[in-house]
Formats: structure tokens, sequence, C-alpha cells
């Protein structure tokens, strides 16, 4: 089906999604953190995933797809937390 160091790849895309994501302003310390290469690192993996019906999973060009789709999977993921929490603190003020 895929191979561990592929989904060590697209972790290692939502870890960097996640470090580039720190520059937008979340929340301070180390929950920021965590909380950026969480999100990261679950929607670059979880997007990746879920593309494995659409790809296939031997496919030749499968794996350099799912890695373009986990890029994009850690970014919506960053966008949509990064949006709840701006709405949230907002609402709060």
């Amino acid at each position: 089906m895929f191979w561990f160091d592929s989904v060590l790849g697209w972790m290692a895309i939502g870890a960097a999604a996640s470090l580039g994501g720190m520059i937008w302003p979340f929340r301070r310390g180390v929950s920021g953190v965590f909380a950026n290469l969480f999100v990261g690192i679950v929607g670059a993996v979880g997007l990746a995933l879920l593309s494995i019906p659409i790809y296939g999973p031997d496919r030749p060009h499968a794996m350099m797809a799912r890695l373009g789709v986990s890029a994009v999977g850690a970014l919506l993921g960053l966008w949509l937390v990064h949006a709840l929490w701006s709405h949230e603190k907002e609402a709060a003020h």
C-alpha cells in the first residue's frame, strides 16, 4: 500500500507548514507551538490518507501527488484553526 517513509514525509510537510504558520498571530507560548504542530501534522497525514482512494495505492504518480495533497491538508488545517481562534478572540472582546 504505502510505506512508512511516506507517512514520515507527510508528517515533515505538516511540521514545516506549521512552522510557517507560526508567523500568524496565534496562541502564545508552548501551547501555541504544540497546537500548530499537531494541526499541521494531522492535516497533512489526514488528507494524504483520504486521497488514497482517489489516486490509488500503487500508481507511479500517486506518491508525488500525495505529497502535494498533504501540503494542502496541512495548510487547510492551519487556516481553519487560526480562523476559528481569531473568531473566538474577536467574540470575547
